[in-house]
């Protein structure tokens, strides 16, 4: 079976998945008889288009590189907008990779709203719709018989949600703990060597790490939107982003960092979720960690996080040195678990 790929946001996520899909198609098919052809792309700065044959991913990734308009590639049937593409395409799987929103999660969750709501199973890298839409969409997935999955909205590609679907039957999550953010973590380790706070969000933006606006990863927004996605889709809370109790690390400085690595203590910004009654209380702030702990080992822009179960004890996972191409990976999960049986 082909299955007709549609893509909301192709930006760098999207298009090293692009790469992925070219670089490993042979090996897809072989193993999983994974065969695509892609339908519609949608863009907020280069065009939304359409198509009946087929686009070629790395030509519209060349596109857009170059800062070119979709509707020149050949073949193409141009959109007004996002959400015309979303209603009009032939799409079996619907890739959404657009900017976070942690003010409302929008317009992603619309986007998504829309193709659930036409029985288009999704895939989204984006955290928003997960903190602000998570039981919404949930619903309204099963309602259309449509999979709607997310492994890439925390820790990259890093196996999360699908390890406690998949291997953790009958246990409950009662609580998490984790170092979330690979901004935030490269800062304050740039600070651990003496490197300035600037010197560090330096780093991270050479790096290609930092969010968009690099105050969403100071400030904590982007470590409480996804201990929010964990707290909702792990343990069935119904939070949102200002449910969190947070705190950001601009009042860190090197002297603090230093003061801490002399009692073999470290600074990160930790984020924590536990069940206490029928309310799980969120928090993200810095902490003082033991250097050799597994929060305080992690360092640049490696993750870790501790999740508490109740029949399991601990389980730690680790994520060492992410970078795009692991979320990309996480599409290409997504996309497997969609095609090898519906989970609704």
């Amino acid at each position: 079976m082909e299955l007709d790929l549609a893509f909301i946001g192709f930006g760098n996520v999207a298009q090293a998945f692009a790469q992925i899909l070219r670089d490993h198609k042979s090996e897809l098919e072989e193993a999983y008889g994974l065969r695509w052809k892609t339908t519609a792309i949608a863009t907020a700065r280069h065009g939304c288009i359409r198509s009946v044959v087929g686009i070629d991913l790395i030509e519209a990734a060349a596109c857009v590189s170059a800062g070119g308009n979709l509707a020149d590639l050949p073949e193409s049937l141009v959109a007004r907008d996002t959400l015309e593409v979303i209603e009009r395409c032939k799409a079996d799987i619907l890739f959404e990779t657009t900017p976070l929103n942690v003010t409302d999660g929008e317009p992603a969750a619309t986007y998504l709203r829309t193709a659930l709501a036409r029985g288009i199973n999704v895939v989204t890298a984006n955290k928003g719709p997960i903190a602000f839409a998570y039981s919404e969409l949930r619903s309204l997935a099963a309602g259309h018989r449509a999979s709607f999955r997310f492994e890439g909205t925390v820790m990259d590609g890093t196996p999360v949600f699908n390890l406690v679907e998949e291997c953790l039957p009958g246990a409950r999550v009662l609580g998490f703990r984790g170092v979330l953010n690979s901004t935030t973590n490269l800062i304050l380790t740039g600070m651990e060597c003496g490197r300035s706070f600037d010197e560090s969000l330096e780093d991270a933006r050479r790096r290609g790490i930092a969010e968009a606006n690099a105050d969403h990863d100071i400030d904590g927004w982007d470590a409480a939107v996804k201990a929010v996605a964990l707290a909702n889709v792990l343990m069935s809370a119904d939070a949102r982003p200002a449910d969190v109790d947070r705190e950001g690390i601009r009042n860190i400085s090197v002297e603090s960092m230093q003061s801490a690595a002399r009692s073999g203590m470290t600074v990160r910004l930790i984020a924590r979720g536990q069940r206490s009654g029928d309310r799980v209380k969120l928090t993200v702030a810095p902490e003082r960690v033991p250097v050799d702990s597994i929060l305080g080992s992690v360092r640049g822009t490696s993750n870790v996080l501790v999740l508490e179960t109740d029949l399991m004890g601990e389980i730690a996972i680790v994520e060492t040195d992410p970078g795009i191409k692991q979320t990309a990976y996480a599409l290409l999960a997504d996309m497997t678990r969609i095609h090898e049986g519906p989970d609704v």
